[in-house]
């Protein structure tokens, strides 16, 4: 679809309960051409997680599963965020743009996928693509400073200590919940009144290599990513300041990122994931 390059989608994977209607949108956007492949990076020791992303590659012919040759150690729940960089070696096709969406990306805007491939191959020289993805870190803040999320429970700061490089958001961003209640009180409101808009923001290069969640990126599979341990540092600003390719951030690519592992305990306890399985159906 996008001149010769194949589409491919990876997810550090997973969990039944995000993967089990987020397949939706994906197996749709397969359907109609946009995604060659899912790529399902198998992180968990979790047994019902394990049987049913095997139940989804038997599904699926699209589907491929990739496993490292080691043990999978959890560090929170049943996955382990210190082992996703292990993963990148099967993300290495010369003709592929690879798109990450961690399989709690419960919501994906119509187009967004598009625009970030057409990105993808606009910008060829930045390090990876990043879209606007309401809750996750920095992006929450500019939602604020631009009036799509208001301040009544709080405001996002950022800041530049001396001894850092990059720009960080405060603890409040993660674990605040009646803040993530309120991030995601604010997206049913208004997709429900057809604003999502309000949340657009200019698309530019991050030319001052900025610290971010890689809750979604796209990258060249001819690059040869490999990040290593410190995966998020290295993706969003230690390896694009290495090689002096900023990041391009894509404004008008929204999706939704629906918690942190800090954000997971409340949100259990909430109706906002069973909202968003039902506008996936």
């Amino acid at each position: 679809m996008y001149e010769n390059y194949k589409v491919k989608i990876v997810t550090p994977a997973g969990r039944k309960k995000y993967l089990e209607f987020t397949k939706n949108f994906v197996y749709r956007m397969i359907k109609e051409g946009l995604v060659d492949s899912w790529d399902l990076w198998l992180n968990t020791i979790n047994p019902e997680d394990i049987v049913y992303i095997e139940s989804m590659a038997k599904e699926n012919p699209k589907v491929k599963i990739y496993r490292i040759d080691e043990p999978i150690k959890p560090t929170w729940e049943s996955y382990n965020a210190m082992q996703t960089h292990k993963f990148f070696k099967f993300a290495h096709d010369d003709d592929t743009i690879y798109i990450r969406l961690d399989d709690d990306i419960v919501w994906v805007e119509e187009g967004a996928l598009e625009k970030i491939c057409e990105a993808r191959i606009n910008h060829p020289d930045a390090f990876v693509i990043y879209p606007n993805v309401i809750n996750s870190t920095i992006c929450t803040s500019w939602h604020q400073e631009i009036g799509a999320l208001s301040e009544e429970f709080g405001i996002v700061r950022k800041e530049r200590p001396d001894d850092l490089d990059w720009a960080y958001l405060d603890a409040f961003n993660y674990t605040d919940s009646d803040l993530i209640n309120h991030i995601h009180n604010t997206f049913r409101k208004r997709y429900e009144e057809g604003s999502l808009s309000a949340y657009y923001l200019p698309s530019k290069s991050f030319d001052d290599y900025k610290h971010f969640s890689i809750c979604s990126i796209a990258w060249w599979g001819k690059d040869k990513v490999k990040p290593g341990i410190l995966e998020e540092s290295q993706m969003s600003h230690v390896l694009p300041k290495k090689f002096k390719r900023p990041v391009w951030f894509v404004g008008n690519a929204l999706m939704v990122h629906f918690s942190y592992h800090t954000q997971r305990d409340y949100l259990n306890t909430t109706e906002h994931l069973k909202y968003y399985k039902s506008i996936a159906e």
